[in-house]
């Protein structure tokens, strides 16, 4: 009876103990991201600092894109002077409509030194509306240069994709019944991912993918991409990007499977 009211005694102090250092603790309040809205009256400075959020977030454009770094550009250019730069890279073509270009026609023209494979941004699995690319537009103006887009810009592109008018809904996840090659592409993972040959991209080469990793252990790296990080490579900006391009909400079980076994095989042959 003594023994047991002993332990009793000493619960409730551990207790006591551990809710008041709970107490005592900084709590960290997490609040979920603010909607950006984008009105019709954007100042020029307000459309700067909405497009400078959009290329770190939705439109996943720092995944393959460095602004100012020392230490060279990623898979695509480096964007740290492009508002000097944008006139003059294409013949016939303003500052505004090179960048708009490149935006919604990325292939159009390639600079030197680099290789296609940036994806069309208005269209999925990105999925930036008219109004977010001209805010884009005058942040990359702003890079060197002066911004002269405005709300008003009228650009040829623009209306050309269900998301032109208002943010496109997420897609449901149904099975797309496409093969392992075309979801690869599909969901963007050829722009930071070589998959038929050994160099790496921002991300490793999956040539070999198969024959480094079970079909489990593949699955985790696209599940939880950062729970292992390939030694060289950084944290975050796999995961980042499936989140931007609305992966984990869009695929389905089906389709996750055709895409490992897709991913096991290859090899290395």
């Amino acid at each position: 009876m003594i023994n047991a009211l002993k332990i009793f005694t000493f619960t409730i102090a551990v207790v006591l103990f551990y809710s008041y250092v709970g107490q005592m603790v900084p709590q960290k309040i997490t609040y979920p991201p603010e909607e950006t809205e984008i009105g019709a009256d954007l100042s020029l400075e307000e459309m700067v600092e909405i497009g400078q959020q959009i290329m770190g977030s939705k439109g996943t454009c720092l995944t393959c894109h460095t602004i100012g770094s020392d230490d060279g550009a990623l898979r695509f250019p480096d964007l740290g002077n492009i508002g000097a730069v944008a006139g003059t890279r294409k013949e016939g073509l303003s500052d505004v409509e090179y960048l708009a270009e490149s935006l919604y026609d990325p292939n159009a023209f390639i600079v030197e030194g680099f290789q296609a494979g940036m994806p069309t941004i208005n269209k999925p699995p990105i999925n930036l509306t008219d109004d977010e690319i001209l805010t884009v537009i005058a942040y990359l103006q702003s890079l060197g240069g002066t911004p002269t887009a405005t709300m008003d810009t009228e650009l040829q592109w623009q209306g050309q994709s269900p998301a032109s008018s208002a943010a496109a809904a997420p897609a449901a996840a149904v099975s797309s019944n496409l093969d392992g090659p075309t979801l690869f592409t599909t969901y963007l993972c050829n722009t930071c991912h070589s998959i038929d040959t050994p160099g790496p991209l921002v991300g490793p080469s999956l040539y070999d993918v198969g024959a480094r990793l079970s079909k489990a252990e593949i699955s985790d790296a696209i599940l939880e991409p950062d729970a292992t990080v390939a030694e060289g490579f950084p944290g975050g900006v796999m995961k980042n990007t499936l989140q931007g391009v609305g992966f984990y909400d869009k695929v389905s079980a089906k389709d996750l499977n055709t895409l490992i076994d897709y991913l096991a095989s290859k090899k290395g042959e």
